[in-house]
Protein backbone atom coordinates (compact mmCIF):
# COMPACT_ATOMS: atom_id res chain seq x y z
CA UNK A 1 0.00 0.00 0.00
CA UNK A 2 1.42 3.37 -0.98
CA UNK A 3 0.80 6.13 1.56
CA UNK A 4 1.75 9.77 1.05
CA UNK A 5 1.73 12.32 3.86
CA UNK A 6 0.69 15.86 2.99
CA UNK A 7 1.31 17.73 6.22
CA UNK A 8 3.74 20.61 6.25
CA UNK A 9 5.91 19.34 9.15
CA UNK A 10 6.51 16.34 11.34
CA UNK A 11 8.25 16.81 14.69
CA UNK A 12 10.61 14.03 15.75
CA UNK A 13 10.99 13.86 19.52
CA UNK A 14 14.39 14.18 21.18
CA UNK A 15 13.05 12.88 24.50
CA UNK A 16 10.75 9.91 24.65
CA UNK A 17 7.01 10.59 24.80
CA UNK A 18 4.93 7.83 26.35
CA UNK A 19 1.34 7.41 25.24
CA UNK A 20 -1.51 5.31 26.48
CA UNK A 21 -3.51 3.57 23.78
CA UNK A 22 -6.66 1.53 23.36
CA UNK A 23 -7.70 -0.37 20.27
CA UNK A 24 -11.09 0.76 18.97
CA UNK A 25 -13.43 -2.01 17.84
CA UNK A 26 -16.81 -1.70 16.14
CA UNK A 27 -18.60 0.96 14.15
CA UNK A 28 -19.00 4.65 14.96
CA UNK A 29 -21.32 5.24 17.88
CA UNK A 30 -21.05 1.60 19.01
CA UNK A 31 -17.30 1.38 19.64
CA UNK A 32 -15.76 -0.80 22.29
CA UNK A 33 -12.20 -0.40 23.54
CA UNK A 34 -9.51 -2.83 24.60
CA UNK A 35 -7.70 -2.37 27.89
CA UNK A 36 -5.14 0.41 28.15
CA UNK A 37 -1.60 -0.35 27.03
CA UNK A 38 1.44 1.84 26.43
CA UNK A 39 3.50 2.85 23.42
CA UNK A 40 6.04 5.54 22.54
CA UNK A 41 5.49 8.43 20.14
CA UNK A 42 8.41 8.66 17.71
CA UNK A 43 7.18 11.69 15.77
CA UNK A 44 4.01 13.75 15.43
CA UNK A 45 2.31 16.11 13.02
CA UNK A 46 -1.11 17.72 13.35
CA UNK A 47 -2.63 14.87 11.33
CA UNK A 48 -0.47 11.82 12.01
CA UNK A 49 2.06 10.07 14.20
CA UNK A 50 4.59 7.27 14.21
CA UNK A 51 4.50 5.06 17.30
CA UNK A 52 6.60 2.18 18.61
CA UNK A 53 5.30 -0.73 20.68
CA UNK A 54 6.01 -4.36 21.42
CA UNK A 55 2.56 -5.60 20.38
CA UNK A 56 2.13 -6.91 16.84
CA UNK A 57 -1.24 -5.82 15.46
CA UNK A 58 -2.85 -7.76 12.58
CA UNK A 59 -2.73 -4.82 10.16
CA UNK A 60 -2.43 -7.13 7.15
CA UNK A 61 -5.85 -8.69 7.72
CA UNK A 62 -8.02 -5.99 9.27
CA UNK A 63 -8.57 -2.28 9.68
CA UNK A 64 -7.23 -1.18 13.04
CA UNK A 65 -8.21 2.01 14.83
CA UNK A 66 -6.79 3.22 18.10
CA UNK A 67 -7.24 5.96 20.63
CA UNK A 68 -4.04 7.65 21.82
CA UNK A 69 -3.77 9.66 25.05
CA UNK A 70 -0.61 11.64 25.78
CA UNK A 71 0.81 14.90 27.11
CA UNK A 72 3.37 16.81 25.05
CA UNK A 73 3.83 19.77 27.36
CA UNK A 74 0.94 20.51 29.74
CA UNK A 75 -2.47 19.70 28.25
CA UNK A 76 -3.70 16.12 27.83
CA UNK A 77 -4.41 15.15 24.23
CA UNK A 78 -6.82 12.37 23.29
CA UNK A 79 -7.20 11.50 19.63
CA UNK A 80 -8.29 8.54 17.53
CA UNK A 81 -6.75 7.36 14.30
CA UNK A 82 -6.34 4.56 11.80
CA UNK A 83 -3.22 2.41 11.48
CA UNK A 84 -1.88 2.89 7.94
CA UNK A 85 1.34 0.87 8.01
CA UNK A 86 3.46 -1.43 10.19
CA UNK A 87 7.23 -2.17 10.18
CA UNK A 88 9.31 -4.40 12.45
CA UNK A 89 12.24 -2.74 14.26
CA UNK A 90 14.63 -4.50 16.68
CA UNK A 91 11.99 -6.78 18.21
CA UNK A 92 9.44 -3.95 18.39
CA UNK A 93 6.97 -2.62 15.81
CA UNK A 94 6.60 0.83 14.27
CA UNK A 95 3.14 1.98 13.18
CA UNK A 96 2.01 4.95 11.14
CA UNK A 97 -1.27 6.38 12.41
CA UNK A 98 -3.49 8.75 10.41
CA UNK A 99 -5.16 10.85 13.13
CA UNK A 100 -8.79 12.00 13.04
CA UNK A 101 -8.21 15.66 13.84
CA UNK A 102 -10.23 18.80 13.32
CA UNK A 103 -8.89 22.38 13.29
CA UNK A 104 -9.20 22.71 17.08
CA UNK A 105 -7.24 19.49 17.74
CA UNK A 106 -4.60 20.42 15.14
CA UNK A 107 -4.17 23.83 16.79
CA UNK A 108 -3.78 22.17 20.21
CA UNK A 109 -1.16 19.74 18.87
CA UNK A 110 0.79 22.56 17.19
CA UNK A 111 0.65 24.72 20.33
CA UNK A 112 1.81 21.90 22.60
CA UNK A 113 4.59 20.94 20.15
CA UNK A 114 5.86 24.53 20.14
CA UNK A 115 5.89 24.67 23.95
CA UNK A 116 7.63 21.30 24.19
CA UNK A 117 10.26 22.30 21.62
CA UNK A 118 10.91 25.58 23.44
CA UNK A 119 11.42 23.60 26.66
CA UNK A 120 13.82 21.17 24.91
CA UNK A 121 15.89 24.06 23.52
CA UNK A 122 16.09 25.75 26.93
CA UNK A 123 17.17 22.50 28.57
CA UNK A 124 19.94 22.12 25.98
CA UNK A 125 21.17 25.64 26.71
CA UNK A 126 21.31 24.88 30.42
CA UNK A 127 23.30 21.69 29.83
CA UNK A 128 25.99 23.40 27.71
Amino acid sequence: MKYNRKESFRHEFERRVDAQYKLVMGEAGKETFTQDAFCHLIDLSPSGTKIEMSQSLPTETQLIRMELNFVLYAKPISVQGEVKWKRPKNGEFLYGIDLDTDEVMEALIISELKLRRRQEVNEKKLNL
